[in-house]
């Protein structure tokens, strides 16, 4: 579903960000149900809820909402001190970590929710995914911002993120995610590494009562709820760091076996882009934290 650019503008003065709303939808086998693009009704009430009722142009509440895993030693520490800096909450889900990481996420007095599990999800993810969206609609947030434990948003997009939410136009927020490599100076980009090359929702406004759900995927999940998908939204030109391959080779073979052991016949991703992990020669660009 692609709105007209010329019938719906956004306002938002923010900097880097596109002119016009647009609703970008994920690649999906079969198109998008009609029940989805019905108006939403609330299950509780069992009659429709309008959208324009929790659409504020002020005074949002913005809730950070990461699901994390034996997290010492690596950045969690550094995203929830990034985090503390411009959120107003952060809810987590500890998926069964044996390495003491709920305690790190107890420190910051921002989590007003934590929730343990005693049983891993990460051979599920959506179930994962799942629990970390109901955990945090629980605390009623007006925007949930869906952050990785090894993500940092650029200056620039958190001196953003006030403005980005205090409208009553667009939906979802989608910024440029960069996969920064065995260090934070260089970020890779070839044929098989690009996610900077285009846009990444993981900003959405919560809105209790609307029909959000994952895909049924073990592997690969997106950060937000297929149906955010027919929502208006904005795509901008903020950054944001993914560390994840930021460490050392011996890290990145550990996430290589992972990924083999997960997905070995590459169900929910490329094999090809597993390999690549192992390329002892990546092509590397300078990182710049603005343009």
């Amino acid at each position: 579903m692609m709105l007209d650019p010329k019938k719906r503008r956004q306002h938002v003065n923010g900097p880097m960000v596109h002119r016009n709303i647009r609703s970008e939808t994920t690649p999906t086998p079969n198109e998008t149900p009609d029940s989805l693009l019905a108006e939403p009704r609330s299950p509780e009430l069992g009659e429709p809820f309008s959208i324009r009722r929790v659409r504020k142009g002020q005074n949002n509440k913005l809730t950070a909402m990461l699901q994390v895993r034996n997290e010492r030693g690596r950045y969690l520490e550094e995203v929830l001190d990034d985090l503390s800096e411009f959120v107003d909450e952060i809810v987590i889900v500890d998926d069964a970590s044996t390495d003491g990481t709920p305690g790190i996420c107890r420190a910051y007095p921002k989590v007003v929710r934590l929730e343990v599990l005693e049983k891993p999800l990460f051979a599920e993810e959506w179930r994962l995914r799942n629990a970390l969206w109901q955990a945090a609609a629980g605390t009623s947030p007006d925007w949930l911002l869906s952050v990785d434990a090894d993500e940092l948003y650029s200056t620039e997009a958190k001196k953003a993120m006030r403005a980005l939410i205090n409208q009553e136009h667009a939906d979802w927020i989608a910024f440029r995610f960069y996969d920064m490599w065995g260090g934070r100076t260089h970020y890779r980009e070839d044929n098989l590494w690009g996610l900077h090359r285009r846009h990444t929702a993981s900003l959405v406004r919560y809105m209790p009562g609307y029909p959000y759900f994952y895909p049924q995927q073990n592997h690969h999940v997106p950060r937000l709820p297929l149906p955010c998908t027919v929502l208006p939204g904005i795509s901008t030109e903020l950054k944001v760091q993914h560390l994840g391959w930021a460490g050392s080779l011996e890290d990145r073979v550990r996430k290589y076996l992972r990924y083999k052991r997960i997905d070995p016949h590459g169900e929910w991703g490329s094999l090809e882009h597993y390999e690549s992990i192992l390329d002892p020669e990546p092509r590397l660009v300078p990182w710049k934290e603005e343009q």
